[in-house]
Formats: structure tokens, C-alpha cells, sequence
């Protein structure tokens, strides 16, 4: 039998079977590339939009709201309250009625919450230390105190503790989820007159109990020019870092300022000064 030779254009793949030329507008594509689009440059790869099966995570922060008992809970609803400050968080807000702080440390040392909302009905006087202690216990907390209007023990308890906002029982579910957002922003989540009040409480403690109102300095506990400069810094939350840059100075002797700061006035901390 005679063997037929085959031409150039039967050795070619079956893709490339296309009778117009090849040309800089036209470009034989393979069937395994992917789809293409056509322009007047010739074949360009598509964008393939590519979906998740998967529903977007949403973050859920959570939030516990120590009340007396017998108050009620500041959602009417579920306790989910959505973030007005960043799509896609939710807070997890569970309300929990307590008899004192000790049922507050019991339910906290089972299952630390990210924010904390504790009745101010739950704070004596006598009792505030213990809330402070609380907060030194559980670092990672963020704490918040709910009245029904701002008091002087409140107000004193806010400073003592370092709460870092407050909410009206009577706030509407916007108010609220507006301080949560606040405090996790890294700013106070205290309205303007709470503000006002709040700096008027510090004077008004200052005048009654502080060093300079209270009792005249020694030369031993007066602070350097230098231990008062570095004092101030930590005072407007500059870290030791920021601090050293500041003052042109090593963080070592920025810790060895603070630290002799705190033995004449009797501290032993960072966090127990800024009480």
C-alpha cells in the first residue's frame, strides 16, 4: 500500500485548526488556557470571579452586662447588637444579674468577656477597691460603668477603676453600641457633660486628698524637674519609648525616673499609679 504523505496543516492540533491566519489580532488559544476576552489587541485573559462558598465571618466581640437583680437588660431584643462604627462586628452581649462583685470574679475567672458593663448599684463605696482589683486581675478586660445618671460615686469609681465609658440604663440600643465602639477604638466612651464632670471630679479629689492640698512635701518625696517632666508624659499615656524619644533620654533612664517616682509616692506600678 501505498503511504500518502500528510501536509504541514494535518500535523497541526485540533485547537489550532482555525483557518484565518496568524496575526497580531488573532491568537489560536489552547482549550486548556482560561477564558478569554476579546479586544482590539488580540485575546486577553478574563478576571474569573471566584466565590466563596463559604458566608463572610463576622466578628462577634463579647460583652457582659453585671446588673443588680431586678434590672433590666439594656437590649429589649437578643443579645446581638450590631457595631455602628465597623461593618460585619457584632457584640455578644450577655446580661447577667449578680449579688455582688465576688459572683463578678466568679463569672469572669470562667470565661473572661472582651467588655465588661457593671451596675453601678453593685459598688459601695467600700467596694470600689475591690472593683479595681478586678481589673488588675483580668488586664485584657475593658471595663464600663451603667447608672442612671452620672453621681458622685460614680463619677469617683469611674476615676479609680480607669473605666473607659459609661451607659445610661435609659440609652437607646444606638448609645450603646456608640460607647462599645468607642472603647474599642481606644477612646473614652463617656458623653460630653460625663466628661466635663468626670474632670471636675479629678480636681475636686485632688484638692481633698492630694499631696500638695494634704500635707507639705519633704525634700525626700519632692519630685525632680526631671521626675515631674517624665511623670507628666506617662500621665498623657506615652509609653517609656515614647517618652525616651521625647526627652532625648534612654528608656532605661526613663524606668529609673518612674521608678523613683513611684517609691516616693508610694506605688509599686505603672497601672496603680495612673489610678
Amino acid at each position: 500500500m501505498e503511504e500518502v504523505p500528510l501536509s504541514p496543516a494535518g500535523l497541526e492540533p485540533a485547537w489550532n485548526a482555525d483557518t484565518r491566519p496568524f496575526t497580531q489580532d488573532f491568537r489560536p488559544t489552547s482549550p486548556f488556557a482560561p477564558p478569554a476576552l476579546w479586544t482590539s489587541s488580540g485575546f486577553q485573559p478574563a478576571c474569573l470571579e471566584i466565590r466563596s462558598p463559604f458566608p463572610a465571618v463576622e466578628v462577634c466581640v463579647p460583652v457582659l452586662v453585671a446588673t443588680c437583680p431586678g434590672r433590666a437588660s439594656p437590649l429589649p431584643g437578643p443579645g446581638l447588637l450590631a457595631s455602628r462604627l465597623r461593618a460585619g462586628r457584632m457584640y455578644q452581649v450577655e446580661h447577667a444579674e449578680m449579688n455582688g462583685l465576688s459572683d463578678l470574679d466568679a463569672r469572669c475567672r470562667q470565661q473572661a468577656p472582651r467588655l465588661v458593663l457593671v451596675d453601678i448599684a453593685l459598688i459601695s463605696p467600700e467596694r470600689v477597691d475591690r472593683l479595681d482589683d478586678l481589673r488588675c486581675r483580668f488586664p485584657a478586660i475593658d471595663w464600663l460603668l451603667g447608672w442612671e445618671a452620672p453621681s458622685m460615686l460614680g463619677l469617683d469609681a469611674a476615676i479609680r477603676i480607669q473605666a473607659r465609658g459609661c451607659v445610661e440604663w435609659a440609652a437607646s440600643a444606638e448609645q450603646f453600641a456608640q460607647s462599645l465602639d468607642a472603647v474599642l477604638a481606644g477612646i473614652l466612651g463617656f458623653p460630653g457633660p460625663v466628661l466635663q464632670a468626670l474632670y471636675l471630679s479629678v480636681l475636686r479629689l485632688k484638692a481633698a486628698g492630694g499631696p500638695a492640698a494634704s500635707r507639705a512635701i519633704s525634700p525626700a518625696t519632692r519630685l525632680t524637674a526631671r521626675e515631674d517632666e517624665v511623670l507628666s508624659l506617662m500621665h498623657r499615656d506615652l509609653t517609656n519609648k515614647q517618652i525616651a524619644e521625647r526627652l532625648d533620654i534612654s528608656v532605661n533612664t526613663v524606668k529609673k525616673h518612674l521608678a523613683h517616682v513611684f517609691a516616693k509616692q508610694g506605688q509599686h506600678s505603672r497601672r496603680r499609679h495612673l489610678v
